[in-house]
């Protein structure tokens, strides 16, 4: 029961009270032991997606993709040589696809097919990540075109072209968005409930609720330290590849909705659960329920019926997902934006209204 004289929702005041809560819950989750152990499974589960590129970095030899359209042995040549590390493509798809996949320096080059029958210059396509910066693509296609040069006895000189990941791509961007959508919705929908089971267990909430602190201004300052740390999840996580990112809007869209949803969950089963096992069961539910279909990005058929993925396209985990992976691309349109944005605002207003509904029966309590 609410003893204390409300105050206006508008006023400074009321938001004062809910910041000096957020920034207590916030001191409280840092020295959380379970908390604490959650964050530290978070950071190896980010590391884990930044360790292919750190182990490309050991060694600094050129990455190569190349096609060779006259099928001769020029790649076999290149790995002899050793000045460069090789992969040998099989098709002019897969050139572009790895481009677009690469999670650090390479060059993607095409060779045409009447290549080796000719003599003189030879201008050939090369395909560039867009988060390479411009000093390192002119690096690399100068190393790239003198290993050419020398094994094809002719003047290579690369056209480079810039490209995009795509939703059709899987590579390190699939990765980082997959990651992102991972940290983002755990660390928020279980650190807000165990800031609610803590003040339970140890008796406080009822003194809270006589404190000039409403019900609702003690569960939005538990929301905003969710909040807090998922936006520091992801700033870590984005950190690390901030030259991935070209749609910036998408991505603080998705960060931000991701986060929303995650609280959401928290709050709600903050106010369903009563011991620390039910806190683990009901976020391993919601995130199986949530995480699985991003998980079947790994497939090489969905194995889900058409009509499952159609619900599965429609999950804020999925919208959010999509999301992030366009913001690393260059196709912002709305026909590919506009049904994923849908999503996650539905997502948000049900997932609140839900929570809202919950809250208020148990507030009547």
């Amino acid at each position: 029961m609410q003893l204390s004289k409300r105050l206006p929702f508008s006023t400074w005041e009321y938001w004062r009270v809910v910041l000096t809560l957020a920034a207590k819950d916030t001191m409280e989750a840092f020295k959380n032991k379970t908390t604490l152990t959650m964050i530290l499974g978070l950071v190896m589960m980010m590391a884990t997606v930044e360790a292919m590129p750190l182990l490309l970095k050991l060694d600094d030899r050129p990455r190569l993709a190349i096609y060779d359209g006259a099928r001769t042995s020029l790649a076999d040549e290149l790995r002899q040589q050793g000045n460069v590390q090789v992969l040998e493509m099989r098709t002019e798809a897969d050139v572009l696809a790895t481009a677009r996949e690469a999670s650090g320096p390479l060059a993607a080059v095409i060779l045409p097919s009447d290549w080796a029958d000719n003599s003189g210059p030879l201008p050939i396509e090369g395909y560039f990540g867009h988060w390479l910066s411009r000093q390192t693509q002119v690096a690399l296609v100068a190393q790239v075109e003198d290993v050419l040069t020398a094994v094809t006895q002719r003047q290579v000189t690369i056209q480079p072209q810039t490209v995009y990941p795509s939703l059709e791509n899987g590579g390190h961007s699939l990765m980082v968005a997959l990651g992102l959508v991972l940290v983002i919705l755990l660390i928020t929908s279980i650190v807000v409930p165990y800031l609610i089971l803590d003040e339970k267990t140890a008796h406080t909430l009822e003194l809270l609720r006589v404190s000039p602190a409403s019900m609702n201004q003690i569960l939005l300052g538990k929301g905003l330290a969710g909040v807090l740390f998922g936006l520091m999840a992801a700033a870590v996580l984005l950190s690390f590849n901030l030259a991935l990112v070209n749609l910036w809007g998408l991505m603080l869209l998705a960060v931000l909705s991701t986060v929303v949803i995650g609280v959401g969950m928290g709050l709600l089963v903050g106010t369903l659960v009563e011991s620390e096992g039910s806190v683990q069961l009901w976020v391993s539910l919601l995130a199986v329920f949530l995480m699985f279909p991003l998980l079947l990005v790994f497939a090489q058929n969905n194995p889900l019926p058409e009509w499952l993925q159609q619900v599965a396209a429609w999950l804020p985990s999925t919208a959010a997902f999509e999301l992030m992976r366009l913001s690393f691309g260059n196709d912002g349109s709305l026909a590919l934006v506009g049904p994923r944005i849908t999503a996650v605002l539905v997502s948000v207003g049900l997932v609140f209204a839900i929570a809202a509904w919950r809250l208020h029966n148990w507030e009547a309590k």
